[in-house]
Formats: C-alpha cells, sequence, structure tokens
C-alpha cells in the first residue's frame, strides 16, 4: 500500500477528489482517507514537524506497513524567485536545520520531476531568510527548496520504513512571505493552494498511480519468494536427511534451494545426476558434505 501524508486539505484536495479516496472511520487523532481497493491511504498531519512525525507513528502502529509498502510525503514548499510557482520536486536530501541533521532518501525509483535539496524550518519561510542562505553559501548553485515537515516525516518514518520506501515530492507554491505593499499583512497564499494542486494534479497523479503499480508488483514478488520458500524448506527438509546435513549445512542447502528456484534453474534435473550415479542417499554426513560443496559449486 502506498501511505501519503500531506499537512494541509487543500494540497490533498485533488488527490483525494481523483483517487475517490473516502474518509475512515477508524477513530484516530487524523482526517485519514483511503481508496476501495486498499491501494491508497492518505493522511492530513497539520502544519509542523511535531504534528507530521506524531501521525507517521500513529498511523503506522495502526495500519504496520509491510516491506512492499511505500511513504508518499506530499505538499507544498517555497523556493527562491527563480524556481517557477507550480515547479514539482523529488527530495534527494532533507536537512532538519534546528539539529543540522541531514538525511538522503534512496532514488530508487525513476520519475519525472527534477531533484532538489530540502530544508525543513519550524516557522514559514521568508524571502529574506533564502536570500540570506543564498548569500551565506556563495558556492550554492542548485536548487533549495524550504517546508517544514519533511525532515520530521523521514526520521519518524524511519522507525516503520527502510530509507528506500519514503519518497518526498513537493510542488512550489511561493517564493516566501513578504509584506504585501497595500495594507502591510502578511500574504496569504492559503486561497492559492487549491488552484495551484489542479494545475499539478495530472503529474502528480501519474506518478501516485506509478508508485501503487510499484506496490503491486513488489507485492507479487513477495508473495513468489514466500511461495518458493516454502518449496525449498520442504525440499531442503527431505534432501537433508539423505546427505545426513549437520545444522549449519542444513541452513546452506535450503540457501542453496532457494536461489535456484528464484533463478529459476530446474533443480530436479541436476538431483537427478545424483540419483541416477546411486550417489543419494549419501553414506553418511562425510559424502554428504562432499556432494553439497559439489552441487554449491555448479552454483
Amino acid at each position: 500500500m502506498l501511505t501519503i501524508y500531506c499537512a494541509l486539505f487543500s494540497e490533498a484536495q485533488e488527490i483525494i477528489k481523483r483517487f475517490q479516496l473516502k474518509k475512515e472511520t477508524r477513530n484516530t487523532h487524523f482526517q485519514v482517507f483511503s481508496d476501495t481497493k486498499g491501494e491508497i491511504r492518505l493522511v492530513l498531519t497539520g502544519v509542523g514537524a511535531i504534528a507530521a512525525a506524531t501521525a507517521v507513528a500513529e498511523i503506522s502502529s495502526c495500519y504496520p506497513p509491510k516491506q512492499t509498502d511505500l511513504l508518499l510525503n506530499f505538499g507544498s514548499c517555497a523556493a527562491r524567485d527563480e524556481v517557477p510557482i507550480g515547479k514539482v520536486f523529488v527530495c534527494n536530501k532533507l536537512t532538519e536545520e534546528c539539529s543540522g541533521r541531514t538525511f538522503y532518501p534512496d532514488m530508487l525509483y525513476h520519475h519525472p520531476f527534477l531533484e532538489a535539496e530540502l530544508i525543513s524550518r519550524p516557522k514559514i519561510q521568508s524571502l529574506n531568510e533564502m536570500e540570506s542562505d543564498c548569500t551565506k553559501e556563495m558556492a550554492w548553485k542548485e536548487t533549495r527548496l524550504y517546508d517544514m515537515e519533511a525532515a520530521a516525516v523521514y526520521q519518524a518514518g524511519n522507525y516503520y520504513y527502510g530509507s528506500h520506501q519514503m519518497i518526498f515530492l513537493k510542488v512550489v507554491s511561493d517564493h516566501g512571505c513578504k509584506e504585501d505593499r497595500k495594507d502591510g499583512k502578511m500574504t496569504d497564499m492559503q486561497a492559492q493552494m487549491s488552484a495551484l494542486m489542479q494545475d499539478i494534479a495530472e503529474p502528480v497523479s501519474r506518478y501516485i498511480e506509478t508508485l501503487c503499480e510499484i506496490c503491486h508488483t513488489k507485492k507479487k514478488e513477495s508473495q513468489t519468494q514466500a511461495m518458493f520458500r516454502k518449496q525449498a524448506e520442504e525440499e531442503a527438509a527431505k534432501l537433508g536427511k539423505q546427505l545426513h546435513c549437520s545444522f549449519v549445512m542444513q541452513k546452506e542447502l535450503l540457501q542453496l534451494l532457494l536461489y535456484w528456484k528464484l533463478t529459476g534453474t530446474d533443480d530436479t534435473e541436476i538431483l537427478e545426476e545424483y540419483y541416477r550415479q546411486g550417489r543419494l542417499p549419501a553414506k553418511d554426513k562425510r559424502e554428504g558434505k562432499k556432494i553439497l560443496d559439489e552441487l554449491k559449486e555448479r552454483l
């Protein structure tokens, strides 16, 4: 399953609409939406690092993720003026400004977006602060994004997911807060969020569909591997007696048979040679060890 974490409803609204997600009735501290196929779950965390980390921890405890599941943190971010509004990025580096810690999600899956570093700060980003960052690091020329939740989502998610299972997708919604020239109040970008998310809904939805396909493929592969392991364990139990295997030899035999099955090798034909030669069943443990070493050599 793909679990999507968004801070705001306006960020998630188009995803909920396009994938026909329904609100779950399970009692949690956060709003949760899911589809009827059991492929997507979307969680509204609220704004800020503490809210995001709490949401990831609670939902992951209620619905423990499997090795075939993925986490997607999707939402808005700020960037400097040269980055167009509506540009979508996959984050390849996350930095938590408060602690100075940096995290690197594993970039295993192809995507149609640009990549960028993201900095998580405990407050709304201002234009002056972004300009100050650039001034301090004159050598820095790559795109840098700013949000409040991503680093917290990664750290909380790391208790339940591997780094290769977490993806951070951000869309530039503003160039930092700045004083409104007319009345001196902070410009409210929230009113424009829904329209922005409608504009980028198509590529984001296609990417979400791709991630769902990846989850589905990984689930099928996991089921196939589980079936092969069961077959290998049954064969290893029988063949282990014929080889007079010790505990260590039995484990080696199991790994050998499992590898052959995963690679599509017909181990039956290989073992038939030993039966025709009269070497199986083996006379004793010493002969069994010799046959096992030969099998490993053939591998």
